[in-house]
C-alpha cells in the first residue's frame, strides 16, 4: 500500500524489526497516527462535546473539566486502534518486495473496496446510529462514578465511533497518513454522516463510489488506469 509503505522516513533508521520496520519506524507511524486522530475526528466530536458540555451544565456538574475527561477517553480509544495498522504495514513490507509499485497499489484498492463494501453492514449502520445522536449517549450514560465514569463513557463513544470509522481509518493508512487530499474527503464524510439528515444515505453512497475505485485500483498491475494517481 503506497501510504503504509512508502511513507517519508519509513525504514530510514533503527534496527530494523520484522518486516522491515525499525523501532523509529514504529514510534513515527504512531505519532502521524495521533496527529492525523486529532485533525480529523476532534472537528467530527464537536457535536458531542457540545451535547456533554449541555448535560453537565444543566447537572450542575464541573462541565470544562469533565468534558475534558470524557474526550480523552474518546481520543484514548482511537490512539491505542492505531497499533492494528502498524501491525498491517509490518505485515505488508514482510509480503510485498519493495520497489513493487503496482502490487501496494491493488493492496491499497483491495483496502477502498473493503471499506466501501463495509459501509453497507449492520455494525456500520448500529455505530453510526449512536453516533448521530450525541445528546441522546450522553443524557443514557451515567456520569456518577466520577473522573473514572467520565472516562469510561468517553471512552465507550470512542468504541462506537471506531466501529463506525474503522475501515475509512484504514484507507487513510493505506493511502499515507500524511496524505491532505484523502484527509480532507474522508473527514467531510465523517462530518456528513453524523450531521446531515441524509448522512445514512451518502455513507451509502459514498460506499458503492469506494468499491468502484478499490476494483479498478486491485486490477492496477493488469490495466493501467488513471485513477492510480489518486493513491499515488
Amino acid at each position: 500500500m503506497p501510504g503504509m509503505g512508502s511513507m517519508p522516513g519509513m525504514g530510514g533508521g533503527g534496527a530494523a524489526g520484522a518486516g522491515g520496520v525499525s523501532a523509529a519506524d514504529a514510534v513515527m507511524f504512531l505519532a502521524m497516527w495521533a496527529g492525523m486522530v486529532i485533525a480529523m475526528m476532534l472537528p467530527v466530536a464537536v457535536p458531542l462535546v457540545a451535547a456533554h458540555r449541555f448535560v453537565t451544565r444543566t447537572r450542575g456538574r464541573a462541565g470544562t473539566v469533565a468534558t475534558a475527561v470524557f474526550i480523552a477517553g474518546y481520543l484514548l480509544v482511537w490512539m491505542v486502534s492505531g497499533l492494528v495498522p502498524l501491525l498491517l504495514m509490518v505485515a505488508e513490507r514482510a509480503v510485498v518486495p519493495s520497489g513493487a509499485g503496482v502490487w501496494r497499489t491493488a493492496g491499497t484498492g483491495l483496502v477502498i473496496a473493503a471499506a466501501g463494501a463495509f459501509q453497507f453492514t449492520g455494525l456500520k449502520t448500529r455505530c453510526l446510529t449512536v453516533c448521530r445522536s450525541p445528546l441522546s449517549f450522553v443524557l443514557t450514560h451515567d456520569f456518577t462514578a466520577g473522573t473514572a465514569g467520565t472516562l469510561r463513557a468517553g471512552a465507550l463513544n470512542g468504541l462506537y465511533c471506531l466501529g463506525c470509522c474503522w475501515a475509512l481509518m484504514l484507507v487513510q493508512a493505506a493511502v499515507g497518513l500524511s496524505n491532505l487530499l484523502w484527509m480532507g474527503a474522508l473527514t467531510l464524510l465523517f462530518l456528513a454522516e453524523r450531521v446531515l439528515r441524509t448522512g445514512r444515505v451518502i455513507a451509502r453512497a459514498a460506499g458503492g463510489v469506494m468499491v468502484v475505485l478499490g476494483v479498478a485500483l486491485m486490477l492496477e498491475p493488469l490495466v493501467h488506469t488513471p485513477v492510480a494517481a489518486l493513491v499515488g
